[in-house]
């Protein structure tokens, strides 16, 4: 088949300054998306998550925009996304994390 998106090697990840991906919602160009990072904290990033859970919307795993990279504690720990049920409040407040996250290393044509 057609290859749509070329993603560098970890090790050229650095040395490309503006480069554009075609997004897709696979889990390669999730990762590449947010260099591999957790969106709330920075740390380095363990789990793909779906904003809007897939129990709500079966439509949200094949949304590229709907999907972000978190680490386990941001995911699941005490005060995580998980953490005593996804709320409306968390989703806002996820999708904006999302959007200052990809603007603060220059992704921002990706928000």
């Amino acid at each position: 088949g057609r290859i749509l998106h070329y993603i560098p090697p970890a090790k050229e990840f650095q040395k490309v300054e503006h480069e554009f991906v075609e997004p897709v919602p696979d889990d390669y160009f999730i990762w590449w998306l947010f260099k591999r990072r957790c969106i709330m904290c920075r740390k380095s990033a363990t789990e793909i998550n779906e904003i809007i859970p897939r129990g709500r919307s079966k439509k949200s795993l094949f949304d590229w925009r709907n999907r972000v990279t978190l680490c386990q504690t941001c995911h699941t720990g005490d005060n995580g996304f998980h953490h005593h049920g996804v709320t409306s409040d968390k989703i806002k407040v996820m999708q904006e994390k999302r959007k200052e996250y990809l603007l603060s290393i220059d992704r921002g044509q990706y928000v």
